[in-house]
């Protein structure tokens, strides 16, 4: 049995003595008090299991003590001790709320006896304190079920997801909570459906190991979404500083809940939308384009033949992505593309767009034609929208693998400074001192990237050394796409012309720029292969180039652009 922390306040040594000597032996912890002020501080530093108060201290003023220990909490159990003379005031502390009386001087008996009582009575409340604790966590857990439950009315497995994600937040108090599910009937990979908070660059698709390693990287928490013999994802968890008490021990029976809702939804969304259009755009669905993917894929690897991926994603910023702008983007992209090119639509933010029969060189016209027509439409908010490519099998030889090739170059691009310093509003020669003179892109500053602009100054022959680097690489992939700015005599224009890449028909475009103002002395390069592109840019001052290079394609697309503007074709 557990021990009480017991307090006696009695001015009789001998009732102190005995109730030490009986309780001590019985395993409880004894206190004792002579006064009424020295019984109220232990009571108040140690909040007794029971206490005994002799009634007559102080003329009776003992019974603001009785009172007090009362209004300290009901957890204490007070037994008023009393002499006959000081019966009546005994009477009053009955009142008062003591629970039993004692004649002194008390045996052991009844002392052990009152212990006893106050034991039981410890062990109810705590047995009515799990049991309202018990009720508490049903009446939650039949609330956040409910939540989930109710999520499987739904058609969209990524509404569901985020329903899941809060409800997972509201639950564990985590800040960051990452959902991620089946990406398909028929595939392992897991596919990211809900985020809520920030984290370091969550995977749009991944394996269950590659996830299990993200997960254990980042410190997250892992919580499976399985009922029975059903897995439908996981859940990771931002562990929360101060965790709400007791709601933990919810998340197994949550995360079953979790598990039925997304299955649901995801089984209705495959038979109600396998060949349907998305409702707002006129992109097809994620699984239809999960199924053609398949199909394409399966063809490729028989047939050795090619195929494109593009992903186009909305900036998170609500005001400069509202309501219409997945309809406008929708429209852009499907009046740049051809007929049988497929647009899905994978969430309220992003796009994918499968390119059959299409190289690497081929994909790279198609995301230049797409943000071309959004550029000259005018419509200055869709340049929240970031593009990515990727082909097969020089970036994948499944979806999984092309999808997060398309989707890292889609985010790289978000910090080109193609749009922030409003180089398409520039004529050549002025976009490329805007790039040279611009202080973040200055040496030593910046993400070290390759798609970040690097500042160098080089002996021209080194120049020409890095761009046959350059040229060469993207040549292993297959065919290139060259643009560079003519120059009189051998030279880097004369070095790149000579590489047996640029021989092939269609593949160099040598452009004469010098008659343009202050395009006397500018040199560019711009390569576009299978798997990337890369751009050098600046000027030629005698035997010495200045300027930069990065494998940006929007880069790279705003200078052959430039550059075939400025050559007047």
């Amino acid at each position: 049995m557990s021990a009480l922390s017991v307090l006696v306040v009695a001015a009789d040594a001998g009732v102190r003595e005995l109730s030490r000597d009986v309780l001590e032996q019985a395993g409880d912890h004894v206190l004792v008090a002579t006064s009424i002020p020295d019984g109220i501080a232990s009571a108040e530093r140690h909040a007794p299991d029971l206490a005994f108060v002799d009634v007559g201290l102080g003329q009776g003023a003992a019974l603001a003590l009785v009172h007090h220990l009362r209004a300290l909490g009901d957890a204490t159990y007070v037994i008023a001790m009393a002499t006959r003379e000081t019966l009546e005031v005994a009477a009053h502390a009955l009142s008062l709320g003591a629970s039993g009386l004692l004649l002194m001087p008390p045996s052991g008996d009844e002392l052990l006896s009152a212990a006893t009582t106050a034991r039981a009575r410890r062990g109810r409340e705590a047995e009515r304190a799990t049991m309202r604790r018990e009720v508490e966590e049903a009446k939650r857990l039949m609330n956040y079920g409910g939540r989930l439950a109710a999520l499987g009315a739904g058609t969209s497995v990524d509404d569901a997801g985020g329903g899941v994600a809060q409800t997972f937040r509201e639950i564990t108090g985590a800040p960051v909570v990452l959902v991620y599910a089946q990406a398909s009937a028929d595939s392992q990979d897991l596919r990211a459906i809900a985020a809520v908070g920030e984290v370091d660059a969550p995977p749009p698709f991944s394996s269950e190991l590659g996830l299990m390693r993200y997960a254990e990287a980042r410190g997250l928490e892992v919580v499976p979404l399985v009922a029975g013999r059903l897995a439908a994802g996981h859940v990771l968890l931002a562990r929360a500083s101060a965790p709400p008490d007791g709601r933990r021990a919810l998340l197994p029976s949550l995360a079953a809940q979790a598990a039925t809702t997304i299955a649901l939804v995801a089984e209705r969304a495959r038979g109600a939308g396998g060949a349907l259009k998305d409702a707002e755009t006129s992109a097809y669905t994620f699984s239809y384009f999960v199924d053609i993917a398949g199909r394409e894929i399966d063809k490729a690897h028989r047939h050795g033949r090619r195929f494109a991926l593009a992903t186009f994603t909305l900036g998170d910023d609500d005001s400069r992505a509202p309501a219409a702008l997945p309809v406008e983007v929708s429209e852009t992209v499907l009046g740049a593309v051809r007929d049988s090119d497929v647009l899905a639509r994978v969430d309220a933010r992003e796009f994918y767009l499968l390119l059959p029969e299409t190289s690497g060189i081929g994909a790279h016209a198609c995301r230049r034609r797409v943000l071309s027509l959004r550029r000259d439409s005018g419509e200055a908010r869709l340049s929240a929208v970031a593009a990515g490519v990727a082909a097969y099998p020089h970036d994948g030889r499944d979806l999984l693998r092309l999808l997060r090739a398309a989707k890292r170059r889609a985010d790289a691009s978000r910090a080109s400074p193609v749009e922030r310093l409003r180089l398409f509003r520039l004529p050549l020669a002025d976009a490329v001192d805007a790039l040279s003179w611009d202080d973040e892109l200055a040496v030593g500053r910046g993400p070290a990237t390759p798609e970040t602009p690097r500042a160098v100054e080089l002996p021209l022959c080194s120049a020409v050394a890095l761009s046959l680097a350059a040229l060469e690489h993207a040549a292993r992939g297959g065919a290139v796409s060259i643009y560079v700015s003519a120059q009189p005599g051998p030279g880097l224009a004369a070095a790149i012309a000579a590489h047996p890449a640029a021989a092939r028909e269609g593949a160099l475009h040598s452009l004469d720029v010098r008659h343009r103002d202050g395009c006397e002395d500018v040199v560019v390069v711009a390569l576009f292969a299978e798997h990337g592109a890369w751009a050098l840019f600046g000027r030629q001052t005698g035997g010495v180039f200045t300027g930069l290079h990065a494998a940006d394609p929007r880069l790279a697309d705003l200078l052959a652009k430039k550059l075939v503007e400025a050559a007047g074709r």
